[in-house]
């Protein structure tokens, strides 16, 4: 999960920056907003570049753990890799990859809010750089003693997401768990998304 989350969140973070801070800086944001296009429309355009920036990454990180997987167990014939490749099954790297993208909706939809806001592209850096610390606290969470998937936890973001991959490579996930694990990201993601919509509307953000 720490690899997976960051490497996730690292990839949504270059384009989310670049695509509000960044054009603020360039001066190529008024430009924009004064042509003929609907600014929900804009704000979705942008949405979508970094949430594909972000699903990208992780679906080459996931295709990544598959490869090697198969190479160190199979070809190099590595022990505790074989064992591991023997308990995760395709569907399961497929389950990874697809509760990754609310989570990665969830990370565009804060960090463009950010971008937006921030007057120049260090600006939204320095206030992107303690989201890192934010991820990995509720991570954390998923790797304390007692901790499972069951009950409230299901509906914990980012937490639901951990403790799934965790069940996943322990063979152990009941998978009915799944529908509470997307209803509340992709619910949470909604909500952000919906916030960043407003925010982008509002004029004092947008040329503060």
């Amino acid at each position: 999960p720490y690899l997976l989350f960051i490497i996730c969140l690292t990839g949504a973070m270059a384009p989310a920056t670049d695509i509000g801070a960044g054009e603020k800086e360039r001066g190529t944001l008024e430009t924009l907003l004064i042509s003929p296009i609907d600014r929900n429309k804009i704000v979705m355009g942008k949405f979508l570049t970094i949430s594909f920036a972000g699903t990208m990454t992780a679906l080459i990180t996931v295709l990544s753990m598959v490869i090697w997987g198969l190479v160190l167990s199979q070809g190099m014939a590595i022990k505790f890799v074989a064992d591991f490749m023997a308990q995760i099954a395709m569907v399961d790297f497929l389950l990874i990859f697809l509760m990754l993208v609310p989570v990665v909706a969830i990370f565009a939809a804060v960090l463009l809010s950010i971008s937006i806001y921030a007057k120049s592209f260090k600006e939204a850096q320095s206030y992107m750089g303690p989201m890192t610390i934010l991820v990995i606290v509720p991570i954390m969470l998923a790797l304390l003693p007692g901790v499972e998937l069951k009950g409230g936890w299901a509906w914990v973001p980012i937490t639901n997401v951990s403790l799934a991959m965790k069940e996943l490579v322990k063979g152990t996930m009941d998978y009915y768990q799944l529908f509470a694990i997307f209803g509340s990201t992709v619910i949470i993601a909604g909500a952000l998304f919906a916030f960043c919509v407003y925010w982008f509307n509002q004029e004092k953000v947008l040329f503060r």
